[in-house]
């Protein structure tokens, strides 16, 4: 099949089984055959070859010589590893935002913790997309690109792991804490803005854990060459 823009095709492939495991439609475990994701996509397999690596490479895939590909189950390790790097990153900004306490960044943070509530009750991918990108936020207004590009993609990579293993109810994002956060950083609190921050990524990561753990109980990455 010729391609005049492989790029392009290359990050439809991409884009589609990332918003496929968003969306729950492929869970972990699930095949991803080349033929049929190239006839899906109207897309040559060197494209879905191409995608195939970069998902795998962001941690979202996994594959084996002569057995092909499937969507991966994030390990324990990885998802202590990601929340660990969060900690450390998150302590430092929302430290910064206190010392700063800008009128501007408050609001637009306020503003958008209202959007989190409108949306809770009617879409989960899109409660736990605005979830993650409250913290791209209060990264973004430190106006640092280099810090905001490394950042988003640990959001990214959280925020699909929420996704797809946590409930539907995301109890672990309930309670306001967002909005206390906001308190804090507008008061210059910075002692208690780094403890509910610690406290609230602790209690996401547990959450994901625990699904994670939930999951491996019927979970085998090669489940669907034996038709389980």
């Amino acid at each position: 099949m010729a391609e005049n823009h492989p790029e392009s095709t290359v990050e439809r492939v991409y884009q589609g089984v990332y918003e496929a495991i968003s969306k729950r439609t492929l869970r972990p475990g699930m095949k991803l055959g080349e033929a049929a994701l190239a006839e899906l996509f109207k897309v040559s397999r060197t494209s879905v070859r191409a995608a195939l690596k970069h998902l795998e490479a962001d941690g979202l895939v996994s594959s084996a010589l002569n057995k092909g590909a499937w969507v991966s189950l994030p390990s324990d390790e990885e998802i202590r590893s990601l929340f660990e790097t969060r900690r450390l990153i998150e302590i430092g900004i929302v430290s910064e935002l206190c010392r700063r306490a800008d009128s501007a960044i408050i609001q637009d943070l306020r503003d958008h913790v209202a959007l989190e509530e409108a949306t809770h009750d009617h879409d989960h991918a899109r409660f736990v997309h605005l979830l993650g990108e409250f913290h791209l936020k209060l990264a973004a207004a430190l106006n640092n690109p280099v810090l905001l590009d490394f950042f988003r993609k640990l959001i990214e990579r959280a925020s699909l792991y929420a996704t797809t293993l946590d409930d539907d109810q995301h109890e672990t994002c309930r309670g306001n804490e967002h909005q206390r956060l906001i308190e804090y950083i507008e008061s210059g609190n910075q002692a208690a803005a780094i403890e509910l921050t610690c406290m609230h990524l602790n209690a996401i990561e547990q959450a994901i854990l625990k699904a994670a753990g939930n999951l491996k109980a019927d979970y085998h990455p090669l489940k669907h060459l034996i038709g389980g």
